[in-house]
């Protein structure tokens, strides 16, 4: 078996990344938001709807796992910075 490493701002830059890309799809505009009436026919209006729909619910899901993901990536770097500080204080 290998050594495990852990590189704390290998962590802290991955923290930060998944939180942009999660600022980014909460500032997505909702498709389904957006103008209806430009199709001409309410069949295709309304797959539009649907579709529409559909994506700015996966679009928020991939906000909140990023959200989610960022937070287990920060609480993970704290503990081994607590842990750190703690093997520290033994060793003086």
């Amino acid at each position: 078996m290998g050594d495990l490493v852990v590189d704390l701002s290998t962590m802290q830059a991955v923290s930060r990344g998944v939180l942009q890309a999660a600022g980014d799809f909460r500032s997505e505009r909702a498709l389904s938001g957006a103008d209806s009436g430009t199709f001409g026919s309410a069949t295709v209006e309304s797959a539009f709807v649907v579709s529409a729909s559909a994506l700015d619910a996966m679009i928020g899901s991939l906000g909140d796992d990023a959200d989610t993901l960022g937070g287990y990536v920060t609480t993970a770097a704290e503990a081994v910075l607590r842990a750190d500080a703690d093997l520290a204080r033994r060793v003086r």
